[in-house]
């Protein structure tokens, strides 16, 4: 099966926004998260895999905050400010961040791939 030009535009926008996911991750974090969302919001609807795959990063990244902030909150109401406290939400920020990651390097392979990404496929 040959591959058009458009296929291959495609493919590459689908990639930016799963970059700036992991950017934001990795080394910019707000930085990273601000100009994802501009991507999610000025994407053109002619361009599903990509549409699909900055609204995946942008819901990925609010879950992951909420997620993590939650489980600090929750550990420090729990535990207190004591060592327990500490242990929890350093480890539970670890887990969490590490899945993120893991979630968008699968993201990228699928946008790579020119699929859509695994989850969250109902909010796509």
């Amino acid at each position: 099966m040959r591959y058009s030009a458009n296929r291959k535009d495609e493919v590459e926008g689908a990639i930016m926004p799963v970059v700036w996911y992991l950017l934001n991750l990795l080394l910019l974090p707000l930085v990273g998260f601000a100009v994802l969302v501009w991507v999610a919001m000025t994407v053109d609807r002619n361009r599903p895999l990509r549409r699909a795959h900055a609204r995946a990063g942008v819901y990925m990244s609010v879950l992951g905050a909420i997620l993590i902030s939650s489980g600090v909150v929750v550990s420090w109401l729990v535990y207190g400010n004591t060592g327990n406290f500490w242990t929890w939400a350093i480890v539970w920020a670890i887990v969490l961040h590490t899945s993120f990651v893991l979630w968008g390097m699968i993201a990228l392979a699928q946008a790579i791939g020119g699929k859509l990404p695994y989850f969250p496929r109902r909010l796509l």
